[in-house]
């Protein structure tokens, strides 16, 4: 092992020491999870310096870029909740109705708001495309998500839709537009402290994988074999995704940066919305937090060791041009394309 491992793989090594931690000290992750407003607040920082790390042309450019955002939101929408229900029906224990309903809440939520994005930043994907597609998918969630767990699991999930819209405009939308305010008045002053701003969703992912395991950890330690199927469940998932999100990608012909985006994007769950669906309407079952924080784990994990793959394709961009000035310092060091 070379001596500057540690430091170029960083937020692996911390991902992966969290999960002991948020097992056997989940007492603050859980007060995170209950008091409702800190993951909103830092999924609200990460989207604002999101946006004040982007290019608004390119932001209005990947709008309507269809031919990225279209399989993405397939993959998402039907093959996720497809292959999950089957999968389901696959590892669950003969007469277990519970795990199908636990599989399906993971499997109907949108895309990853934050580590999509901050993956595809790390690895020098096309980050406008990524804030594009994941806030197009969590915008449809307020009608897809129930739809998914009606005709699946014939469940009756109904949200406020004012109420999603609000928060979504609070949460996500407000941010982006004073990052992308900020970035007009002084992005030209913060070159010396970019790398620092870089890494701070880095961070937010953590502390994100913290509180789920942390918010599971009860669940989890109940049964070992019940937590083996559901996680041979989520690693075929997360596998098919991302195989069929590369495939597509590679099929259309799209530049590897957006690929970077789509292929993340595409394989990818939120871990907080999933929460909320379980908490607001599936009380009675007892693993509804079990896949979905054993998905977010091992999504986190794998993309993180796809990173540096990633970044051995994309070109290195040059901090010094307005629009091409965010290739983010990464955990795994600078890599040029070859």
């Amino acid at each position: 092992m070379s001596r500057d491992f540690p430091g170029r793989h960083w937020f692996l090594i911390a991902l992966i020491l969290l999960i002991p931690v948020g097992m056997l000290a989940p007492g603050f992750g859980i007060a995170i999870k209950q008091n409702g407003w800190t993951v909103p607040l830092f999924v609200g920082i990460m989207l604002g310096i999101a946006g004040f790390t982007m290019d608004t042309s390119q932001l209005v450019k990947q709008s309507v870029n269809l031919r990225a955002i279209v399989p993405v939101l397939f993959c998402t929408y039907i093959l996720a909740p497809s292959a999950a229900y089957g999968l389901g029906r696959l590892f669950a224990p003969h007469g277990d109705v519970n795990f199908i309903t636990a599989m399906m809440i993971m499997a109907a939520q949108a895309g990853s708001l934050a580590s999509a994005i901050a993956l595809t930043m790390m690895a020098g994907g096309n980050r406008e495309l990524a804030l594009v597609c994941t806030l197009l998918s969590n915008c449809l969630t307020v009608f897809l998500t129930p739809f998914i767990l009606r005709v699946s699991i014939d469940a009756n999930v109904e949200f406020q839709v004012s109420e999603m819209i609000s928060r979504m405009g609070m949460v996500v939308l407000f941010p982006i537009f004073i990052g992308q305010l900020l970035r007009k008045f002084i992005w030209g002053k913060t070159e010396s402290i970019r790398p620092l701003i870089k890494m701070v969703p880095q961070f937010i992912v953590l502390l994100f994988v913290y509180t789920g395991f942390a918010s599971g950890a009860g669940q989890l330690m109940q049964d070992g074999t019940l937590v083996v199927r559901f996680l041979g469940a989520c690693i075929l998932l997360h596998l098919l995704l991302l195989s069929f999100m590369t495939l597509v990608s590679g099929l259309l012909r799209l530049e590897w940066p957006e690929r970077t985006a789509v292929i993340l994007c595409g394989s990818q769950k939120t871990l907080p919305n999933g929460i909320y669906v379980w908490n607001n309407f599936f009380q009675t079952n007892p693993y509804g937090a079990v896949p979905l924080v054993l998905y977010h784990l091992f999504q986190l994990v794998v993309d993180t060791l796809l990173v540096p793959k990633f970044k051995k394709r994309n070109p290195d961009l040059d901090d010094s041009a307005d629009g091409a000035d965010m290739a983010p310092a990464g955990c795994h060091g600078s890599v040029k394309q070859k």
